[in-house]
């Protein structure tokens, strides 16, 4: 300009002599102006080389190489310097005291050119003004939460200003210049945005963060990472903390932006992880969110160099495509499932950060204005964003508590049914043993007196025998079943030898047909066990005659027992029609019977009983079975191997060992 740019120009101790140079179109300033937007006003130079003094600036400038600019617009994240020349022009009248507004508060470094006429003569110069957030608060020329200083213009003279930004994180400049009366009040649609910003954040977080921590629910809490980082991020960002923390340093600003943008990255898909139960509907899209809170963790230590630029736009471009697919999901399970009202309200979350997202990025690289909105996009977005979800994880909560309470009342029903059914059963069967043994009894005398010399007759009493055997073999194995779901029966332990244990299983099963076909292999016999000999026997019994009973009569049952280390097992194969699958998983249910049972007696208690006394002596029974091949039933006890002692004795009262 023609009365400010003679001279030299001033910045700091050094003097460079600027080229005249010429502003067009200044902003005027008039007596009724409160605020003036710079848009419109200004110019711009970038410098990709990093190469420019003020000298080589001014007379760029002179030259013609400033641009000029209608609004404000986005230069993304960019290593170049960026000069901007804002023309201003106080009319007749107007005060001569201004307030310019410089910002975002997030920019590293903005050193403002102002023409200076306190140098000697009538040479006019330029005074820096540092500002930007690698200045600490309390250094600032004004202490508001953007980059502000104090002008004195001249009266009927344009003057132009110059200003230096470079910074790590985006450059969203924008300015304007507000009469100092008027300053504070024209803040007032910021602020109170800011208090219900960050008074909604506040809440949201406390809140959730206790009920995730009394609930232990990983998705609340999650939320909660996510809502956090985003409070922490616009603190910081938004010049709230620089206030707060009036000494601090511009590294530690720009680690706790990148770092909080970063964890909540992090925190937003290990929530639509867990909202949307991945791990089971979804495995692969699960792994991919694993893959993104991965990626954004190990970006952290990027926020404070110069490999942020890369490291930041990469990992928004994945938290945008976690969140539409984590909305695109919901809205699927909202259709899928009209009854689910969470599933809604995720859906629009998504959807509302993905718009905000959008329109900041379009911001942020220059396709819309800076000042089209009075405030960050995303950061409106975030707000709509939060409430949605703090909603839809609230009726989730609602919906949990009501299943837990439905589960309730059903395990309560159920048990309460149990426990009748349990006292009928036990009545029933102490009923039964009465008569039983006084029919068994008297069919005994009978068969022994030789009183009935009838072939068909003795037929007869035999089978009264046998039959009132088996029935009471029944009762007990009801009694036994019952004590053994309950816990209520105790197992005593005692130090026996392997060919022992295998012979007073099988004794039971003697005859001629059943030693044909039954193939025993024990090895080494005389190993000593501490066992319960008479449940494990049952329970050896149960495989072995289930297994004679349920192949074919011509087909041979192999029975092995041996020591694998400290270990038993005891494996029952047989050649019989074998199971499917569905009925393996079955398989020791308490009642359950095969399909291939069908036409034989049985209650189907064995194997369960089998199962409880594997397990009671901290065992298992494992089932291989193949249709129409065969089935492998195996009890395998861990650690119950006694080292071979010629005195070793049998206890009398073992302590007794409780059923869990």
């Amino acid at each position: 300009m023609a009365g400010w740019a003679q001279g030299g120009a001033k910045t700091g101790t050094q003097t460079v002599a600027p080229a005249e140079v010429q502003a067009a179109e200044p902003l005027p300033l008039t007596v009724s102006t409160d605020r003036a937007s710079l848009a419109g006003h200004f110019a711009r130079l970038i410098d990709r080389d990093h190469a420019l003094g003020f000298g080589d600036v001014l007379r760029a400038d002179a030259e013609g190489r400033f641009e000029r600019q209608t609004v404000f617009r986005g230069a993304g994240q960019t290593p170049d310097i960026h000069w901007y020349r804002f023309d201003l022009l106080r009319e007749a009248g107007a005060p001569a005291d201004w307030i310019i507004e410089l910002g975002e508060a997030y920019i590293d470094h903005l050193d403002l050119y102002v023409p200076d006429r306190a140098m000697a003569g009538d040479a006019a110069g330029y005074s820096i003004i540092r500002m930007g957030d690698f200045v600490p608060f309390s250094q600032r020329p004004m202490k508001t939460r953007l980059h502000t200083t104090r002008l004195t213009l001249p009266e009927g003279k344009p003057v132009s200003l110059y200003l230096r930004v470079e910074s790590v994180s985006s450059i969203t400049m924008r300015a304007a210049v507000y009469a100092v009366p008027d300053y504070a009040g024209l803040q007032v649609t910021n602020l109170l945005f800011l208090g219900v910003f960050f008074g909604v954040l506040a809440i949201l977080i406390m809140g959730y963060v206790s009920l995730g921590m009394l609930l232990r629910d990983r998705a609340l809490l999650a939320f909660t990472g996510y809502a956090g980082s985003v409070f922490v991020f616009y603190l910081f960002s938004g010049g709230i903390a620089s206030i707060l923390l009036p000494d601090m340093p511009g590294w530690l600003q720009n680690l706790v932006v990148g770092s909080s943008a970063f964890l909540g990255v992090a925190a937003s898909a290990s929530m639509w992880d867990r909202i949307l139960d991945l791990r089971v509907r979804h495995p692969r899209l699960h792994w991919f969110y694993v893959g993104i809170r991965w990626m954004a963790l190990l970006s952290l230590p990027s926020a404070v160099s110069w490999t942020y630029s890369i490291t930041n736009p990469v990992v928004l471009l994945f938290a945008t495509v976690g969140t539409l697919a984590g909305a695109v999901l919901s809205i699927v399970q909202a259709v899928r499932n009209p009854a689910d009202t969470s599933a809604r309200y995720y859906a629009v979350s998504g959807l509302i950060a993905i718009a905000g997202n959008t329109m900041t990025q379009f911001t942020v690289r220059g396709t819309l204005p800076v000042d089209w909105l009075f405030a960050d996009p995303y950061q409106i977005a975030v707000l709509g964003t939060m409430l949605c979800l703090g909603t839809g994880l609230a009726l989730r909560i609602r919906d949990l508590q009501r299943e837990r309470v439905r589960a309730q009342e059903e395990s309560a029903f159920a048990t309460k049914r149990a426990e009748e059914q349990r006292t009928f059963i036990a009545m029933l069967s102490h009923e039964f043993r009465t008569p039983l043994a006084a029919i068994q009894g008297a069919a005994q005398m009978i068969e022994l007196s030789g009183e009935v010399r009838v072939p068909s007759m003795q037929t007869r009493v035999r089978r009264i025998v046998e039959t009132t055997r088996r029935m009471s073999d029944l009762v007990e194995l009801f009694l036994s079943a019952d004590a053994l779901d309950q816990g209520a029966l105790a197992l005593k332990p005692e130090v026996v030898p392997l060919d022992l244990l295998m012979d007073e299983s099988l004794d039971g099963l003697a005859g001629a047909e059943n030693e044909t076909r039954l193939s025993v292999t024990v090895e080494p016999t005389d190993r000593m066990l501490r066992v319960d000999l008479s449940f494990l026997g049952v329970a050896v019994t149960n495989l072995v005659r289930n297994a004679l009973r349920y192949s074919p009569p011509q087909t041979a049952v192999r029975v092995t027992a041996h020591l694998a280390g400290q270990d038993l097992v005891i494996r029952v194969a047989d050649q019989g029609h074998g199971m499917s699958p569905e009925e393996v998983e079955r398989i020791g249910s308490i009642y359950f019977r095969a399909s291939s049972s069908r036409g034989t007696k049985g209650a189907g208690l064995g194997l369960y009983m089998t199962q409880r006394i594997a397990a009671a002596h901290g065992g298992a029974l494992t089932v291989e079975s193949t249709l129409g091949v065969g089935s492998v039933f195996t009890i395998r006890l861990p650690a119950v191997g006694e080292p071979e002692s010629d005195d070793v004795a049998v206890p009398s009262g073992a302590d007794p060992l409780t059923v869990q």
